[in-house]
């Protein structure tokens, strides 16, 4: 009778010591592999769920921007890259003529060549420029209006009117600011 007992406290033991090595090197890692799969999981949900939003995201902003495509150019005329002096000068030059306004004179004010003197932005990257002209004051009102109405941003700063004191013609003075993007 002893014998089957301590037959029975060997064979239980036994099991105890299999259970507890078969539950330290196979159950352990098994149960560790699904806990970090399951958070695997969660991780990758989490970050398609984000995807699905950015890509909806981007699929919206190429809608718009399929929209603006066509104004891009006007926003690129208006603001160019370089000065384009000569270029502006033109138009005026071509708005004067078919506003009967004769001008005397153009200057252009200091234009900035590198990037050491100017930091890039609207404010700084312009030049300036006055031109004197002669005409009717309904020509002046035309030529004024017609070179705030460019495709490039130009402001005026200064109008005046007056009377030349040679011949008593009405001259106007403009001073204005023509900017690009530097």
């Amino acid at each position: 009778m002893q014998k089957e007992s301590t037959k029975a406290i060997t064979m239980l033991i036994f099991t105890f010591i299999a259970l507890s090595i078969l539950g330290i090197f196979a159950i352990n890692p098994t149960l560790s592999t699904i806990i970090d799969l399951k958070k695997q999981l969660e991780d990758n949900e989490y970050v398609h769920q984000q995807l699905t939003v950015k890509m909806n995201n981007l699929s919206s902003l190429q809608l718009q921007y399929n929209e603006l495509s066509n104004d891009l150019p006007v926003v690129y005329n208006a603001i160019p890259e370089n000065a384009k002096v000569t270029y502006l000068l033109g138009q005026i030059d071509t708005v004067a003529k078919t506003t009967n306004i004769q001008i005397h004179f153009i200057r252009v004010t200091s234009v900035p060549l590198s990037d050491s003197t100017q930091k890039k932005s609207i404010g700084n990257a312009s030049f300036g420029f006055s031109l004197e002209g002669e005409g009717t004051y309904e020509d002046m009102l035309n030529f004024a209006e017609a070179l705030t109405n460019f495709d490039r941003i130009v402001t005026i700063d200064s109008i005046s009117i007056f009377k030349n004191p040679k011949d008593g013609s009405l001259l106007v003075g403009i001073e204005g600011r023509g900017y690009f993007n530097k």
